[in-house]
Order: structure tokens, then sequence, then C-alpha cells
């Protein structure tokens, strides 16, 4: 009877240690060892403070396969970061619960800290861009692509299927993009682009794959927001606006091929035509 008891007890110890070590509240240098033992980490975020827990802490100590999320409102998103090699860095963003949001495939530069890489992570999820107009408002930090080569980032709906795929490549100043629908390409988009993405005074292309449509566009940044020109294939100018937060934030005229003005519209929604 008392060996029964020992061995229940046992047991009973056994899990109690490790239900407290798989969630744990963790500084930066915990995180950073975690990671460089396992190569794998599972971080929860919340929104707030309570029962004890702080708003981010490790999920895993020891990595799993399979770990489950709590349906709790108070947790903002659990982020799986896997360290592939040195500069291959895997993201798996979760709801709370449970259902993957986004997936995000990175190659760095260099080697950097953990807590860089939850930066990255986090300007990657802020700034997923599925058209022309997210990429306008892209705002990367300066040292973004100083630390990312390229990085491709997957959206899924509801159910589980694939919504989107943006690949950016910093070296090939190259943005593709995709969207899905029922399981289908319903767009693809390749913008091809000079300058910096971080600067708001680039140039770019455009080309819609599936309608066959190119857009030449210039971005300049002026004081109240970004002057966008668009042309023609010919070059002419198509239309010239002034937005800011991709709303229109001034003037906005239109033209035909030959040059002639067909709209104005401004920004308090006065129209000519």
């Amino acid at each position: 009877m008392k060996k029964n008891f020992l061995f229940i007890f046992l047991i009973f110890l056994v899990n109690s240690i490790f239900s407290y070590s798989s969630i744990k509240a963790v500084n930066e240098k915990e995180l950073q060892k975690v990671f460089d033992r396992n190569k794998e980490i599972i971080v929860v975020y919340r929104t707030n403070i309570k029962d004890g827990l702080p708003k981010k802490y490790i999920e895993n100590i020891i990595p799993k396969e399979e770990f489950n999320i709590s349906n709790d409102n108070r947790i903002k998103n659990t982020i799986r970061y896997v360290q592939k090699n040195k500069l291959d860095i895997l993201a798996e963003i979760y709801t709370p619960s449970g259902d993957l949001a986004v997936k995000t495939e990175i190659k760095l530069r260099k080697e950097i800290l953990f807590s860089e890489i939850e930066k990255l992570v986090q300007e990657i999820k802020d700034n997923e861009a599925s058209n022309e107009a997210d990429i306008l408002n892209n705002k990367f930090s300066e040292n973004f692509e100083e630390n990312i080569k390229s990085f491709i980032s997957y959206s899924y709906y509801n159910d589980g299927s694939l919504s989107s795929k943006t690949e950016y490549d910093f070296d090939k100043k190259n943005i593709t993009m995709l969207t899905y629908s029922e399981g289908k390409i319903s767009s693809e988009s390749i913008a091809k682009y000079r300058g910096s993405i971080q600067d708001e005074n680039i140039d770019i292309d455009f080309y819609e794959n599936l309608t066959k449509t190119f857009i030449k566009m210039k971005v300049k940044k002026i004081e109240n927001g970004q002057e966008i020109r668009i042309f023609y294939p010919s070059g002419k100018l198509k239309s010239i606006g002034v937005y800011k937060d991709n709303i229109l934030n001034g003037l906005y005229k239109e033209y035909d091929d030959s040059g002639k003005l067909i709209k104005e519209v401004k920004n308090n929604g006065f129209i000519e035509e």
C-alpha cells in the first residue's frame, strides 16, 4: 500500500514540475538561452497580467510537436519560433483559439539575437501586404532591411485554407503578392521597385498577372503625405494624387492617354469632370 502511495505521489510531483516549467515567466536572457539550446521556442503574448502570469512567457521549456492554446481573451497571440539554421527562421503565429493565422519564413543577413527576431516578426505581421496600397503604406524600421535578406509570409482564413502569400526579396528589389479564394489564386501581382522600401520616395512597376495589366508608379514623400503618380504603358501621366494612410489627402487628377484632364477630385469630395 505504501509503495502504491509513493508511486502515485512521485507521478504527481513530476507532473507538477513539468506543468510549472512549461509556463514560465522569463526575461530576454532566459529566452535567448532556451532558443539557443532548443532551436525552437513557443512564446505566449498576453494583453494584460493576470493569474500571476506576465504579458510574455514561454509555453515550452521542452520543445513539443503539438501544443495546446487555451481560448483565453487575455492572450493576444502565440508564436512558435524555429531556427532551421543560423540564418533561416520560421515563425508561426496562432490565434488565442489555436488556429494558425500567419506563417513566415525569414532569411537573415546575419545572426541576430532572439529579441531582434521577435521585433522583425512583429514588423512583418504589421506590414502584411496583399496589394499595391499595402506596399505604399509599409512602415518597416530602418534596420529591417539590414537584418533581413528576404521573407515569405503566408496568411490563412479561419477555416485553415490559404488566404495570401507575399514574398519580399530585398536584394532583387522584388515583391510578389498572391491572394487565394477557395484554394485557387484570385490575383497575382509582381512589384519591382527602385530605391529602398523604407523610403517613401520610390519608383514601382506593378504587373497583375491574371488581368495582364501593367502599372508604373512614382511615389514622392511630401509634407501632407505621399504624392503618387501613375503612368500609362506609353509613359504618359495617367493620374496624380496626394494620399495619407491610403486616404486621399489633397487633389487627385486623372488624364486620358492623350493628356486631357478627365477627372479632378478634392479630398472634400468635390468632383469635376
